[in-house]
Order: C-alpha cells, then sequence, then structure tokens
C-alpha cells in the first residue's frame, strides 16, 4: 500500500449514512462539495493519545496495570484561501446574503449566526498518494483564521460516533480501489 503523504483533494457533505466501502465513497464523493483552495502549510491530521490510567504498585513504585478508557480524538484542520459565502455558511454557520431573483439570484454577502451551532459532516481527504481518508460523521468548527494577511475561513473537524449502528467514525482507504470502483 503507498503511503498516506500530504494532501490533494477534500471534499464536506453529508454524513455517512452506512457503512462506507469503495464503492460508496464514490458514490459520495459525486454528491459532496469539493474544497477548492486549502491555504499553504495550514492542513493537518492528528489524533490525540489515548486516555491512560497506570495502576502503581505501592511497594515497587512500578506500574503494574494500565487500563485504556477512551481512544484519542481524531482531527482534520485546514484554512480556505478562497470559498464562497456558502461554504461559509455550510461550515461555520449564519446566513448567505443573496439579492435577485430565481434563477439570476447571485450570492452578496454572508450574516452570522446569532448562536454557536453544531455543523455535522461527512470529510473526506485525499493524500498526494491516492489514498483517502474518511470521517463518516465529523463536528466541524468553522472560524476566521488569519494566515499570511489572508482572512481565510478555518475549518477544523473532529471525527465524531456515527449514529447510525455498523458505521465506524473513520475509514482509510487505498485510492486505487476507490478510483476504479463503477
Amino acid at each position: 500500500m503507498k503511503p498516506f503523504i500530504g494532501i490533494k483533494r477534500i471534499w464536506y457533505g453529508n454524513v455517512f449514512a452506512a457503512a462506507v466501502t469503495p464503492a460508496t465513497l464514490k458514490t459520495w464523493l459525486a454528491s459532496a462539495k469539493e474544497v477548492k483552495n486549502s491555504h499553504q502549510d495550514t492542513w493537518g491530521y492528528t489524533q490525540d493519545d489515548s486516555t491512560i490510567t497506570d495502576y502503581i504498585n505501592e511497594l515497587t513504585g512500578k506500574p503494574y496495570y494500565r487500563d485504556a478508557t477512551a481512544l484519542g480524538a481524531k482531527t482534520i484542520a485546514f484554512t480556505m484561501g478562497m470559498y464562497a459565502f456558502a461554504d461559509k455558511a455550510a461550515l461555520q454557520g449564519g446566513t448567505v446574503i443573496k439579492e435577485g431573483t430565481a434563477p439570476n439570484e447571485v450570492e452578496v454577502g454572508w450574516s452570522a449566526p446569532d448562536v454557536a451551532d453544531i455543523i455535522s459532516k461527512g470529510i473526506v481527504a485525499q493524500t498526494k498518494t491516492g489514498n483517502y481518508v474518511v470521517f463518516t460523521n465529523a463536528s466541524v468548527i468553522g472560524k476566521v483564521n488569519f494566515v499570511e494577511k489572508n482572512i481565510g475561513l478555518g475549518v477544523t473537524a473532529v471525527a465524531m460516533e456515527n449514529e447510525t449502528a455498523n458505521v465506524k467514525d473513520e475509514y482509510w482507504f487505498d485510492g486505487v480501489a476507490v478510483d476504479t470502483e463503477g
């Protein structure tokens, strides 16, 4: 298998409602919104350490047992250097301001939400080596991120437990398996 290096493409869309396979991932990608700009050096994937409790032998002062009580949070983060007001509303909340009438309606602005909102999205990242990382249900925080004089749309997506039975929070796929489907 090829290594998972760098970032080539990013998508966001509906939370996954079924277990992910190469075929279902390819279908989901066709309906998702592709991020067209990730500002230089803002992409990242991290996983926190698991929560561990050490039990210490009072006679020796050394651990005699370790208990893992929680897995560490998995996070994908990036900053969109160029984005539409619709992206800002989808990932940060708030409302797109439009003028005109359909079908000639155009986006002219964005207004902030009155209260913080929980935004849940499916997030998929394709590495430079062609592989895919899938968060089936990510809690997304969108915020202003000032990077190199650019007011970007910073996105932090944390993989959450998926409410659908038998759907994992995260999947990794070899890109060849996904790209050859269909």
